[in-house]
């Protein structure tokens, strides 16, 4: 049983952000308890090895079963996922606009959206999927994905510019966020950097900021749970209170204790195999 973020190789650490691997398996008798997934700043491929991830979003009334591999864009909306008793998967998190360099598809064609890879990539990825499923170990299937997406990115031209760099500024710093700054830095008016930012990460700067600060929010009870709301809300850049429980509403479909109460109940919380891992 695991539940770990591991760190890509030194030279995709500009693309991707890690590799979060999950595996339990569960009595067949026992009912698996959904796992709440709220909005969260990220964008990726899944892996599933075994088992299968079945997703039921509130907001829009939908159940689907996530193919075997699958490539997501930035969500925007709650989840609740179910898996089936058995459940392996590699959840390849990118670096904001990584997955546009590796794919060149505008992130707004993604936004909420789950595709099998397959389509999008072709065989390779697929013949990826069978090496991980004989893969010896963990270790080993980590070392497949590392291989897999350092030949992808060495087919890559090295086209680097200022905005790049924006995505992951506002990931760690969402409080310090400044529109008129920010376009500044990346050498582009206010209209240009907003479609660009848009076209790398899915949505725009100010939209990705708020969904950063909420998770920061979130992650941070998660780390703290004996640290009051208020201060919670404080240590994140919200005004007060209720501009938190706002986002919370919005990015969670429910009040801040509600949501840390569901993810207390996710299967790798039940199978006690997090080991302090905290987040999704």
């Amino acid at each position: 049983m695991i539940c770990k973020r591991i760190l890509p190789s030194p030279e995709l650490k500009n693309f991707i952000k890690e590799y979060l691997t999950i595996h339990y398996v569960f009595d067949p008798s026992v009912t698996i308890p959904p796992k709440a997934y709220p909005v969260n700043p990220e964008e990726g491929i899944r892996f599933l090895v075994k088992g299968n991830l079945f997703s039921q979003c509130p907001d829009l009334g939908t159940y689907e079963k996530r193919p075997t591999i699958t490539i997501f864009g930035q969500p925007n909306s709650r989840q609740n996922l179910f898996t089936t008793p058995e459940y392996l998967m590699i959840h390849t998190r990118f670096q904001p606009g990584g997955l546009f360099k590796l794919l060149k598809i505008p992130m707004t064609e993604l936004v909420h959206q789950n595709f099998d890879a397959e389509l999008i990539i072709g065989q390779e990825i697929r013949e990826v999927q069978e090496q991980l499923t004989y893969a010896e170990d963990y270790d080993a299937m980590i070392f497949i994905l590392n291989s897999y997406f350092q030949k992808k990115i060495n087919q890559i031209k090295n086209q680097s510019q200022p905005i790049d760099k924006i995505g992951h500024f506002i990931l760690e710093n969402p409080q310090r966020f400044n529109l008129e700054k920010t376009a500044k830095d990346a050498c582009l008016s206010h209209r240009q950097f907003e479609k660009r930012f848009a076209q790398l990460v899915g949505v725009t700067p100010k939209y990705y900021a708020r969904i950063c600060r909420f998770y920061q929010a979130y992650e941070l009870k998660e780390y703290h749970p004996n640290l009051d709301w208020l201060s919670v809300a404080v240590q994140t850049g919200y005004n007060d209170y209720q501009h938190l429980s706002k986002d919370f509403k919005q990015f969670a479909g429910t009040t801040p204790n509600t949501l840390i109460q569901e993810s207390s109940n996710n299967p790798e919380r039940r199978f006690n195999v997090s080991n302090g891992f905290r987040g999704v």
